[in-house]
């Protein structure tokens, strides 16, 4: 079992605690999740039973964490759940519900279902309970229908692990052959609202192969309910997020894989082809989606591109995006911290690490002194750092030294003047927004981008995805600025930033910004998130060109160099 699908149930676990009343081991358990969630090499730590050496991780709940690695389920959260149907785990997790409500709700009127609850409030029942008014049933009304026509939305981060333990969990099933994880999630969406799967049953009768899958998806721990009658199936895991089920018929799984992945903008402008072409594709003989595309006279598109936009019209242009960015393609692990500001591993670590993940180069960027909050560094440090490089022996790979340099309110970026020429990289980011409002902040990423010095924009709007919104900042006017002057734009992988996004990395493009892909790492394990970078970047239609670190460290060195003019 994955991870977050484990600190999921602790969490589960923890919420049946305080249904029970039980303050105490509902707090240890929430605590424990976030453990696990923080943990990096769980199953190592599994293995060797070293589980408590972790914080808020004790005996029985080290034993809890066990089990559910090793099968998947575990005595006292099946216990839970039988006295606790899972309406009222659905309830507790509804906004403006909570659990002391749920626990309530139940108690008084036993509702099956979220559709019995809804029809409660309707009907005006609900609001009859002690502690409730019709405000507050107006309000669980509305969450319930919005939790059935959207599920819920979570970060593509914490959807792939979701996505990965069900796909385990649908593979353990001997009637199974084949799953795909499909969906925003294969796309690299930022936002994720529904898990999709592409799935094929050894049997070849599609009703029984249907009802075999469905029954398989019931017994996953996390799934509430499932909806037997709807095609594809589609099933909901506690805390609301929707499950998508495509059962591929036999020989038929290029189609379903396809339909399962695209955006309905998509999926809808390749049936419309298909008619063109007097083609059915639910009858279309093809267990790979390049036949499906073939036979519709496309070449295969990767499915980070399938938004519906002008993909198919690129396609039949002649575009087959073979050579859209990489993984591999990545020579220089980008926007690197340490423990000199608010990293968590030092120096020697981070370039250990960076060349132990096949790098050939690393960018050391610590905060600048204005960012006092994250002990950014001062003229002083600056020097001492740069002396702590040099002074490396034979290092693991190519060290870039450089600053994560606040925008200030004027829009000057935070770098000692002495400093500006001896720097390998500066990386102009807001961090403080000094409640300006669009015209002001605008003025100041304007002014920061014209500084006459090569500069890379960090984190360029700003936004945490789904907590934190963008900037108020006139982007066309900032992009412009920028490409009268010398500079790059960020596309930062930190899964809580994502940022800049694909619709904006495409009007940049298009006045020839180029892009540095970045991790923004503070350890050695995030220098990983570069992968979410490339994500945002292939949905932009990136080439390697188009990339600044995706070409040999060497030339990086001197095209990053700020080398005032």
């Amino acid at each position: 079992m994955e991870p977050a699908s484990i600190a999921a149930q602790l969490r589960e676990l923890a919420m049946y605690y305080e249904l029970d009343g039980d303050r105490h081991r509902a707090f240890a358990y929430d605590k424990a999740a976030k453990s696990i969630d923080a943990t990096q090499g769980l199953q190592r730590l599994i293995d060797e039973g070293r589980l408590e050496e972790l914080p808020n991780i004790g005996p029985s709940t080290a034993r809890v964490i066990a089990e559910l690695s090793r099968t998947g389920r575990v005595a006292v959260l099946d216990r839970m759940r039988t006295q606790w149907p899972s309406v009222v785990i659905e309830l507790a997790t509804l906004p403006k519900v909570g659990v002391q409500k749920a626990r309530k709700i139940f108690k008084s009127l036993t509702p099956p279902d979220l559709d019995a609850v809804a029809a409660m409030c309707r009907s005006g029942v609900i609001s009859e309970l002690p502690g409730f008014g019709k405000v507050s049933e107006q309000k669980i009304l509305q969450s319930i229908e919005e939790r059935k026509l959207n599920g819920t939305r979570v970060i593509l981060v914490e959807a792939e692990d979701h996505a990965a333990s069900l796909a385990h969990h649908l593979r353990s099933d001997p009637a199974i052959s084949r799953v795909e994880i499909c969906g925003p999630v294969r796309r690299w969406c930022e936002v994720v609202d529904v898990l999709a799967y592409a799935v094929m049953s050894k049997d070849r009768d599609r009703e029984r192969a249907t009802n075999d899958v469905a029954n398989r998806l019931a017994e996953f721990g996390l799934v509430t309910s499932v909806d037997r009658s709807s095609d594809p199936l589609v099933g909901f895991v506690a805390g609301g997020l929707k499950c998508e089920i495509h059962v591929a018929a036999p020989g038929r799984f290029g189609w379903t894989m396809i339909e399962a992945t695209g955006s309905r903008a998509h999926v809808s402008q390749l049936r419309e082809r298909a008619v063109e072409r007097g083609i059915d594709l639910t009858k279309l003989d093809a267990d790979d989606e390049a036949l499906v595309y073939r036979a519709l006279g496309l070449p295969w598109l990767p499915p980070e591109v399938r938004d519906g936009t002008d993909e198919i019209a690129a396609a039949v242009a002649g575009d087959d995006f073979s050579d859209l960015i990489t993984l591999d393609d990545i020579t220089v692990a980008s926007h690197c911290h340490t423990t000199e500001s608010d990293g968590k591993n030092s120096l020697v670590d981070m370039v250990r690490g960076a060349a132990e993940r096949g790098f050939d180069a690393i960018t050391i960027t610590d905060h600048s002194a204005n960012a006092s909050y994250a002990n950014g560094l001062d003229l002083d440090r600056l020097r001492a750092q740069a002396a702590d490089i040099a002074a490396l022996d034979t290092p693991d790979a190519l060290v870039m030294h450089g600053t994560e340099a606040d925008i200030l309110e004027d829009g000057t970026i935070d770098v000692p003047p002495e400093m500006i020429g001896k720097l390998g990289v500066i990386i102009a980011s807001v961090h403080q927004r000094y409640k300006l409002d669009e015209d002001g902040m605008t003025r100041r990423v304007i002014a920061a981008m014209k500084q006459p010095y090569f500069k890379i924009w960090g984190h360029p709007l700003g936004r945490l995805v789904l907590r934190r919104d963008p900037i108020a900042v006139r982007i066309d006017e900032v992009l412009d600025a920028l490409a009268e002057s010398r500079g790059a734009i960020e596309i930062n992988g930190d899964p809580y930033r994502l940022d800049l996004d694909p619709e904006n990395v495409r009007r940049a493009a298009r006045r020839g910004i180029q892009f540095v892909l970045a991790s923004d790492a503070h350890s050695v394990r995030a220098i990983a998130a570069v992968r979410y970078a490339v994500g945002l970047a292939r949905r932009a239609r990136l080439r390697k060109k188009d990339v600044i670190n995706a070409r040999p460290a060497g030339e990086v060195i001197d095209l990053i160099r700020p080398n005032p003019s």
